[in-house]
């Protein structure tokens, strides 16, 4: 399946740059990415450093340039007004005005203020104040005439919100719109426009008390009203995104959604369970249709995703970075991991900074280790829902990782209080299990069916 692109040539030798060789982000999530064009991507602020649930976090206002053809990073400094540190904002390209624009997210200091950044001119913009507090995780999308759809969004106290808006990018105004039906105050939603039919849906996220959204909500443009949509075939009703990872491609009735987390209704850390999908989801006629275009990519949740096209006219897709693990007590581990992935060949690629070639999954464990079971029993196995593991002298487990086929960390409970670990949301598939108690470390392999 290729993809239409819209794409505007790109001045690059306008570019002010920092001065530095092989440049490449930290690890951070939450970041805004935006495509700029089949040449130009640029990832700004997220969180780059947080080693616990209870740690400051602590947001950067970098701003980043991603080059495709030679798979190159490079920190940038525009001109202007100073962007300040900001987390899981909204990001938007408007091909009218050739400019991107960031609105909400939360910052390190109070301001309702949105941002403007011109590629050509390098420059950096302070607007007037938006018409709402600070929030993260508001779904925005392009509809058309130059206008864009924003909605929901997670405030700085925790709670959702149901408010609409429509931002004008040519009168750099934002108007407040009737809200979500029914007051529904969602976050880490996705919307999808129908610039034919002027219409746009959203679905999907978390509602105010933290439950998975089944409802599909059209908005019509012309009339500047809400109704009920259509239900999404095929669409994944147990993920939710933590920030969606959206094409933001103007004029395509066409996102994508990648990674993200797994619903669960247990809402222990226990039940975290990272998913490694990717969907398609398409609007024709006031249908909408998802498909899933993979099960096995890098689990990630708040990690940066867009696609382009290569010089085959493949469409290649990117992740970066985000959260690759959560323990019990709510520890995070952030990476700036890098991969692509090939929808044509069905290849799975991740960049080796060191050798800066995109190659093989650099993979986290050693299979070879995973040779023979090492004193752990798992039963039953294959296991379609339900493992229970045991290990000699009853030695209290200090924590459980299972690993998919790509050595890749999907879940982890540490202390956990029972042996019988859920494995109902895995994929199918082989998966890595190390059990580690405070003396020993077991390993052993499973077979999810």
């Amino acid at each position: 399946m290729k993809k239409n692109i819209f794409t505007i040539y790109f001045l690059s030798a306008i570019i002010m740059t920092v001065s530095a060789q092989n440049q490449f982000p930290s690890p951070r999530y939450g970041t805004a990415t935006i495509r700029y064009n089949d040449t130009a991507v640029y990832i700004y602020g997220g969180v780059i450093q947080e080693t616990s649930k209870s740690g400051n976090q602590q947001l950067t206002s970098e701003l980043w340039h991603y080059n495709p053809s030679d798979c190159t990073f490079k920190k940038v400094v525009p001109s202007g007004d100073e962007l300040p540190g900001m987390y899981a904002c909204s990001p938007v390209y408007d091909p009218q005005t050739g400019k991107i624009y960031f609105l909400g997210g939360l910052r390190t200091a109070a301001d309702n203020a949105f941002y403007s950044f011109d590629p050509q001119a390098f420059q950096v913009s302070k607007k007037t104040q938006q018409p709402y507090s600070q929030r993260s995780g508001m779904s925005g999308e392009y509809i058309g005439s130059g206008k864009f759809l924003f909605s929901g969004g997670r405030l700085a106290n925790g709670t959702a919100s149901s408010a609409a808006y429509v931002f004008n990018a040519a009168q750099l105004t934002i108007t407040q719109i009737a809200d979500i039906p029914q007051g529904t105050a969602l976050y880490g939603h996705n919307t999808i426009s129908d610039t034919v039919n002027n219409k746009a849906y959203i679905f999907g996220g978390l509602n105010g008390s933290g439950n998975n959204n089944f409802s599909c909500y059209e908005y019509n443009t012309q009339t500047n009203s809400w109704g009920f949509g259509p239900s999404i075939q095929n669409y994944p009703q147990n993920e939710w995104t933590a920030f969606p990872a959206s094409g933001n491609i103007p004029n395509s009735n066409e996102i994508f959604i990648a990674g993200g987390q797994k619903y669960s209704t247990n809402k222990s850390t226990n039940s975290i369970f990272f998913s490694s999908n990717l969907y398609t989801v398409n609007v024709v006629n006031g249908n909408l249709t998802a498909q899933l275009i993979t099960n096995n990519l890098p689990p990630m949740i708040g990690g940066s995703a867009w696609c382009s096209l290569d010089s085959n006219n493949d469409t290649i897709f990117y992740f970066f970075g985000g959260i690759i693990s959560i323990t019990t007590t709510g520890d995070t581990t952030i990476t700036n991991n890098f991969y692509r992935y090939n929808q044509t060949t069905s290849q799975l690629q991740q960049y080796d900074t060191t050798q800066q070639t995109w190659g093989g999954i650099i993979s986290s464990i050693n299979e070879t280790d995973f040779s023979q079971n090492i004193n752990l029993q798992i039963y039953p196995n294959p296991a379609t829902k339900e493992i229970k593991i045991t290990i000699p002298n009853n030695e209290p487990i200090e924590s459980i990782n299972i690993y998919n086929q790509n050595g890749q960390l999907v879940k982890q409970i540490t202390k956990p209080n029972k042996t019988n670990i859920n494995v109902s949301d895995l994929n199918t598939g082989l998966y890595f299990i190390r059990t580690d108690s405070k003396a020993k470390r077991y390993l052993s392999k499973m077979i999810k069916e």
